[in-house]
């Protein structure tokens, strides 16, 4: 299955990704034009940021400093003087790596989301989405889930997976109940956070694709990681038997209407504050899937797709997906260890870095 540039054009994560590779390429040529793009960039978002943080000024002279005023379109024009760049595996993968860690939707979008999104950005980023979609590397983020090559991830601290998915699921959906009831009873507020993911319950089993001497994908590709050091990791057996896949918004929607689990007292902030929609909140109830497939997997091309917009539903309200990882699976029947595990440290925990096994 081939992939339309469109794909990385009307999702947020799939903008940021092109953004990422725009200013990665930038960094690494370094030249005047593309300090000028990078710091074009810098002052756009901060401007756009709703909660941009306070910026220190070390340097001499009597002058207080003064920010630069920069407009989204003059962000974009400047961008729109870096050449298309090559887009080789470790770029790709950096820029996604970025892309995933970056998105957090229980806050306002940030200043870079914020820029890619605005209409002056898009002809810039389409040369970009173009590319990646006929790059070998995006290759693969079309592809279903490949029960043969499945490995669960387990960070520092966690706790595995559990087993017993029928007591999980039920679990979950007495939860999400209680939960939603709590929130409708409670005062509003505007202030008031609550929980923001979309996924199967956490504690069912979970796997991506193992990639030999990198790791699984999971190891890189997480929402808004917590800077994790080491993990550990293990190939498993999965069940046979048909698997749903998410591979845009309108796979995300159908999942939506055949099982809608309003969740508009629980997610009405955190929801309109990520993408300033206000409405009747829906995800796709879990527990009731389960009797229909052995696991659900999202595609790459999916994540970059959907995840973090607003997904029409019609008359029955809108949804997010959130929560959620590249090419990853939730699985709703029993998963085995198929092999040792295995330990890996990373150095970096401020950004992308290499996994290795320890």
């Amino acid at each position: 299955m081939s992939l339309d540039p469109s794909t990385f054009l009307d999702g947020p994560r799939g903008r940021r990704l092109c953004l990422e590779i725009l200013l990665d390429a930038a960094r690494q040529s370094d030249t005047p034009v593309d300090r000028d793009a990078t710091q074009a960039v810098f002052w756009a978002a901060h401007a756009l940021a709703e909660n941009p943080g306070t910026l220190i000024h070390i340097g001499g002279g009597d002058e207080p400093f003064v920010e630069p005023e920069v407009s989204s379109a003059q962000a974009a024009a400047a961008l729109a003087e870096i050449p298309t760049p090559e887009i080789t595996p470790a770029r790709i993968e950096r820029a996604l790596e970025v892309a995933v860690d970056l998105a957090a939707y229980w806050q306002p979008p940030s200043g870079e989301d914020v820029l890619a999104a605005a209409s002056e950005m898009r002809p810039v980023l389409a040369p970009v989405a173009a590319a990646i979609a006929r790059s070998g590397r995006a290759a693969s983020w079309t592809r279903p889930v490949d029960h043969d090559a499945q490995a669960t991830v387990t960070w520092e601290g966690a706790s595995p997976f559990r087993t017993d998915t029928e007591a999980v699921l039920s679990e979950w959906r007495a939860n999400m109940a209680a939960t939603e009831i709590q929130f409708a009873a409670s005062a509003y507020s505007e202030r008031l956070s609550g929980p923001w993911w979309s996924t199967p319950p956490v504690d069912l089993p979970r796997t991506t694709p193992s990639r030999g001497a990198e790791g699984p994908v999971g190891m890189s590709l997480v929402e808004d990681s917590l800077g994790w050091t080491s993990a550990r990791t293990r190939s498993v057996t999965v069940p046979d038997g048909e698997v749903i896949e998410i591979d845009g918004p309108d796979a995300w929607a159908s999942l939506c209407h055949r099982h809608p689990l309003v969740v508009t007292a629980s997610r009405r902030n955190v929801w309109r504050w990520t993408t300033g929609r206000e409405g009747v909140w829906v995800q796709p109830d879990w527990s009731a899937l389960a009797k229909e497939a052995v696991g659900v997997h999202l595609t790459t091309a999916g994540y970059v797709a959907t995840a973090g917009r607003v997904v029409d539903l019609g008359g029955l309200g809108a949804s997010v997906l959130a929560g959620w990882g590249p090419d990853e699976t939730f699985w709703f029947g029993e998963v085995a260890p198929s092999g040792e595990a295995e330990e890996w440290t990373r150095e970096d925990s401020s950004g992308p870095g290499t996994w290795r096994r320890a």
